[in-house]
């Protein structure tokens, strides 16, 4: 599958069919997650992968309750080893520990993608609950949760994207072209000028 193909058919998906993932397939898009871009190139990033529905089902509680993660077959939590990023950039560890991850996340989801899976980015839970669940040391954090399964056969509605045009700018917040096609032939626009021109 082309990347731009890969790209386009990622979606969230929250209802997996009752078909496991095998180890190969794992392993093959853990490989891809740890070739993200990470600060300094440390690397901070630790996979979980979690297949015991017990556990799967407490670190669904602990992310406000969201069962319906428990139909995927696997939960890959990305963590970061924090510690190691404090050595070096101290008050902005978190920060960067935080975008780290989400480059692995990333690439986790496109390889999904390609070897016929499907994901869903969870955000959204209680990281000191999930740090007990999982035992995690005190320097390693967790950060991002993906759950990854094959998509039950119902296809979702792909959500319309805002257009390209809309949220780019040149050279500075709020300058940029009405259609990028002719770019960089057009000249640029200022919104804030066509803005305050109309309000004359």
């Amino acid at each position: 599958m082309e990347l731009d193909d890969i790209i386009k058919e990622r979606v969230s998906v929250r209802k997996y069919q009752d078909k496991d993932v095998t180890i190969e397939k794992i392993g093959l898009i853990l490989e891809a997650g740890r070739h993200a871009p990470t600060s300094g190139n440390l690397q901070d990033f630790r996979f979980v992968i979690v297949k015991e529905k017990d556990i799967k089902n407490k670190i669904a509680e602990a992310s406000l309750k969201q069962y319906w993660m428990n139909s995927a077959p696997i939960f890959i939590v990305i963590c970061s080893d924090l510690g190691k990023l404090k050595t070096f950039y101290k008050e902005n560890a978190e920060n960067y520990s935080l975008q780290n991850s989400a480059a692995s996340a990333m690439l986790i989801s496109l390889k999904a993608v390609d070897l016929g899976l499907s994901s869903c980015w969870v955000n959204i839970f209680d990281q000191k609950a999930v740090s007990r669940i999982l035992r995690l040391p005190d320097s390693i954090i967790s950060q991002i949760i993906l759950t990854i399964g094959y998509q039950e056969e119902k296809p979702m509605k792909k959500l319309s994207k805002i257009p390209l045009q809309r949220i780019t700018f040149f050279n500075k917040y709020g300058t940029r072209v009405i259609n990028l096609k002719t770019w960089p032939k057009e000249k640029y626009i200022n919104i804030k000028e066509i803005i305050k021109k109309k309000l004359k």
